[in-house]
């Protein structure tokens, strides 16, 4: 293969670092295999290209008995010739120039490549740092640009493997690229998670013979970078434990049926992701515009445990508000002002459709240090965190709500309040079954307003529906706990009163049809006086051993009682 004259120096420059053909190397794999946690695959490699080959380095996450492939068939010659820092090919055995390489071939399961140049202190691409994947994915531009970092750690890796004299000259050039680097595909250097782990290497004093086994002041050695990949690694397998939590309290919330389990669980799993911190929760009670406590944890809250709802920022605003010792006058008005002007809190509201049903205050037990880069991105990450967790608790809070509507649309009386027909059927032949079980009685009352067509001829449908609302208020305030006040349809109503026997169903009965006489319409600035009504008693099992036979007699009760002049019980 001909070679022009920058690959021959680009060959050299591979050269020089000594790496071809070496053994496997903890250094490089421990920065391939935090390159697949980067990025979510299974597989990741690091490899060089000199004149007639691509050789791996390291390979993790794959038993590849291909160690090496031919230049002109390797998926690194393309990333080190691609005019951007990253190659991405899904299905690389359809692709031209992926389809004969070998080591694809050999496991034709991978769907998905990307790869990143090793780019050294003068410009030459050495090498490639890959991922792998089964599945076709595209990555982040947050997982790319931590990619691009990985890759100039190994770059760093390699300038470890030169003579001292030439290691003060690459990590002098080394540094001057990190400060100037700038992705060619428009990616911005990252100034989050880049940073997050970029080491800045100093210039050396050039009349200095730095000793043979220790780096230069201002060099990074072998085993700051290894501790520091560690310290990456640990840190990303926090955030990913922290997913998992979120993934998990997120199915808790959905299988949630009442506001009382969520609560429960937005205070244990705020609990478990931020042991250290103090919180509350609240609920927006819409009746008087205040926001009250349901839950506390963690010791020396400063917020009160209820205040109105414009006392507090994330509320006003509609959006997670955080504050710290530094912006102290942002502090929310529910928040005790500490003594020590140093407390750091989140409020992020609980939101569903717009509308407040919640908040969720999280006050932290850690002292933040001004300017410092690692807290500031575990801010952000906090940051992060408590506004998921506010959103999957507001939709969690209004999927309950809306299940309750429903329930309410399946069971209750629009207008009455009262149950629904179908609710009533329901609960009558449970409690028959119940009754027939335990050898008790069980009256059944059904009643008909009299002349309601003529009241609503007179007074108009306005009126009418107000009468049997009134009537609806009536039966919730003069029945008991155990009874059961359905509206049958029309005008007519039915009273279930269990444990009732044939003589106390009457008594009961015309009790309510005297109290039901002082019910009165208010309607045009007039209180209409109310009609009177019919009734047909049974009871359980005298005259009908099933719910429709019970149904059927008391509805013949009441037919014969309209028939007789109305205002009347009647018992079959």
């Amino acid at each position: 293969m001909k070679l022009h004259e920058e690959e021959v120096e680009r060959f050299r420059a591979l050269l020089d670092y000594k790496i071809l053909d070496t053994d496997s190397e903890e250094e490089f794999d421990e920065l391939a295999l935090l390159a697949a946690y980067i990025s979510r695959s299974p597989v990741a490699l690091i490899s060089f290209v000199d004149e007639n080959r691509e050789w791996f380095k390291s390979i993790v996450g794959l038993d590849a008995t291909v160690r090496e492939v031919p230049r002109d068939r390797s998926f690194g010659t393309y990333v080190i010739n691609h005019p951007q820092e990253l190659l991405t090919i899904f299905n690389p055995l359809e692709d031209d120039r992926t389809k004969l390489n070998p080591l694809f071939q050999a496991h034709p399961e991978i769907n998905f490549i990307a790869g990143t140049p090793l780019i050294d202190q003068k410009g030459y691409k050495v090498g490639t740092l890959c991922v792998f994947g089964y599945k076709e994915k595209n990555l982040s531009y947050e997982q790319v640009s931590l990619l691009q970092t990985v890759a100039r750690k190994v770059v760093l890796q390699l300038e470890q493997r030169k003579d001292p004299r030439q290691q003060k000259e690459s990590f002098s050039e080394l540094e001057v690229r990190e400060e100037s680097t700038h992705f060619e595909n428009g990616l911005k250097k990252h100034t989050g998670a880049d940073n997050y782990n970029n080491f800045w290497i100093k210039q050396p004093d050039m009349d200095e013979s730095p000793p043979k086994d220790e780096p230069t002041e201002g060099e990074t050695s072998s085993d700051e970078v290894r501790s520091e990949i560690k310290d990456w690694i640990s840190r990303l397998e926090k955030q990913n434990k922290n997913l998992i939590m979120l993934c998990e309290m997120d199915e808790l919330l959905q299988a949630s049926t009442n506001e009382e389990e969520v609560h429960t669980i937005i205070s244990k799993y705020s609990k478990n992701l931020f042991p250290e911190d103090s919180g509350a929760l609240y609920v927006f009670n819409d009746t008087i515009n205040l926001m009250e406590c349901v839950s506390s944890w963690g010791e020396n809250l400063k917020s009160e445990h209820e205040f109105l709802s414009e006392k507090c920022w994330a509320l006003r605003l509609g959006k997670l508000h955080f504050t710290d010792r530094i912006s102290s006058e942002l502090y929310c008005g529910h928040v005790r002002m500490p003594e020590d002007l140093n407390y750091n809190y989140f409020c992020a509201p609980l939101l569903s459709r717009g509308n407040v049903t919640g908040l969720l205050h999280l006050q932290s037990g850690t002292e933040q240090t001004d300017g410092d880069i690692n807290t500031e991105q575990e801010k952000l990450y906090k940051q992060h965190i408590v506004s998921t967790m506010a959103k999957l608790s507001g939709f969690a809070l209004a999927n309950i709500k809306h299940k309750e509507t429903l329930k309410n649309y399946a069971i209750y009386d629009s207008l009455t309040g009262l149950f629904n027909r179908r609710y009533m059927e329901e609960t009558l032949k449970r409690e028959i079954s119940r009754v027939a079980r335990s050898k008790n009685p069980l009256g059944l009352i059904m009643i008909d307003i009299d002349h309601f067509k003529n009241f609503n001829d007179t007074y108009g449908h306005a009126a009418g529906d107000m009468l049997l609302k009134n009537i609806g208020d009536f039966f919730k305030e003069h029945i008991r706990r155990e009874d059961v006040a359905c509206r049958y349809g029309g005008e007519e109503f039915v009273l279930i009163l269990p444990g009732s026997s044939l003589e106390n169903t009457l008594r009961r009965a015309e009790q309510l049809q005297e109290d039901i006489k002082r019910v009165r319409v208010h309607h045009k600035g007039n209180y209409i006086d109310s009609v009177k009504v019919s009734m047909g008693v049974a009871v359980f099992s005298e005259h009908g051993n099933s719910a429709e036979l019970l149904l059927e007699s008391a509805d013949k009760a009441l037919y014969q009682a309209k028939s007789l002049g109305r205002n009347r019980i009647v018992v079959p």
